[in-house]
């Protein structure tokens, strides 16, 4: 159960209620799916006005309590909607996240100030239905191999906490934003956490937790927004490692792209399929995703599950000639990143992938 201070809960119903995607009863329903609630919203009185209705969504889901250890019910729906607000809103949420043990905040992600996909959603819509999406089961197969090297990021600092997501590319060296890990400052607050998922019947799986290396290698890029960090024990062996591509394969645009990750600081996910890559320039690559929001840090791979971006940004962005929201997200190039590279680093990544 979270206990809202009077001031808190006044300040959180004046934001929630002007949120243009808790203006309606669907819309309201979509956002409690989104956040992994679907379970809650039948119990929930979804109808009536904005002010009426986020009231009802708020005080039932702080007397909910925990739908996990992790996790209380209100603290998904606020991580959820960092996506759909301004960075002083977000700043807000993630007060109350940390204040009230809600749960970790999910890493602040970079805007993307200069979209170059496709404005309409009908333009999405249509490559959608007009795709073929059969493939081998074998896909579905490499997809879990793959999905191993992927873990949790939690940071805490003395102030607060926040989380991300990273993958493995050795033994022992793994990837993800500098925005989620910008210094090795935060390196002894640091835990990374492997095989957070649940099976199908949803049952958590037994967790794995690494910490960085005393003294290890940390790289870090903040224009390229990557972190490049070993870790203690040797986390590969047992989990494996995805081959940082010396040769990166190419990407065009409409092709899809793939991507493992923890939305939310939730357990492992992944977003397939229905992601279009939209553009490709410069050190990113931008693409569409109709489903939940990437996690920073995640690999985004293409359909032989090679790794060929690192997910850095993306959100709710309006479109500019409709007005109508769409998830847009970023990546940057891994040719960029591996250009970027140190030659020490480099000469690593080759002898892991020759392991």
């Amino acid at each position: 159960m979270v206990n809202l201070e009077a001031e808190d809960l006044k300040q959180l119903i004046t934001l929630l209620k002007d949120i243009p995607e808790l203006a309606t009863e669907r819309s309201r329903q979509q956002i409690l799916e989104l956040a992994d609630l679907k379970q809650l919203s039948p119990m929930i009185d979804l109808s009536g006005a904005p002010f009426v209705s986020v009231s009802t969504i708020v005080s039932y889901l702080s007397n909910y309590g925990r739908l996990t250890y992790d996790h209380e019910a209100l603290g998904l729906l606020l991580n959820t909607l960092k996506g759909f607000v301004g960075v002083q809103q977000q700043q807000f949420l993630d007060t109350l996240l940390t204040k009230y043990d809600m749960m970790t905040p999910i890493a602040a992600l970079p805007a993307i100030n200069d979209w170059r996909g496709r404005e309409t959603v009908a333009d999405i819509f249509e490559k959608i239905i007009g795709e073929n999406t059969l493939r081998p089961i074998s896909f579905l197969q490499q997809g879990l191999q793959v999905a191993q090297s992927v873990a949790y990021i939690g940071v805490r600092t003395s102030q607060e906490r926040w989380s991300g997501t990273g993958f493995l590319v050795a033994q022992n060296l793994l990837l993800t934003n500098n925005h989620v890990l910008p210094s090795s400052d935060l390196l002894s607050g640091t835990i990374f956490r492997f095989n957070y998922e649940e099976n199908f019947q949803g049952e958590a799986q037994i967790t794995d937790e690494y910490r960085p290396k005393s003294n290890g290698i940390f790289h870090t890029n903040q224009a390229l927004d990557y972190s490049l960090i070993e870790i203690e024990g040797e986390p590969g062996k047992k989990w494996g490692w995805l081959q940082f591509p010396l040769l990166p394969k190419e990407i065009r645009r409409d092709s899809r792209v793939n991507i493992i990750q923890h939305p939310q600081g939730q357990p492992k996910q992944i977003s397939l399929q229905n992601n279009f890559v939209q553009f490709v320039g410069g050190n990113v690559v931008q693409y569409v995703t109709s489903t939940l929001q990437g996690s920073s840090g995640s690999p985004v791979l293409n359909d032989a599950w090679e790794v060929v971006a690192l997910h850095h940004a993306g959100g709710n962005i309006s479109e500019p000639t409709t007005q109508r929201r769409y998830f847009r997200n970023e990546g940057i190039l891994i040719k960029s990143i591996l250009a970027d590279l140190p030659s020490e680093l480099v000469d690593l990544l080759k002898a892991a992938k020759n392991t």
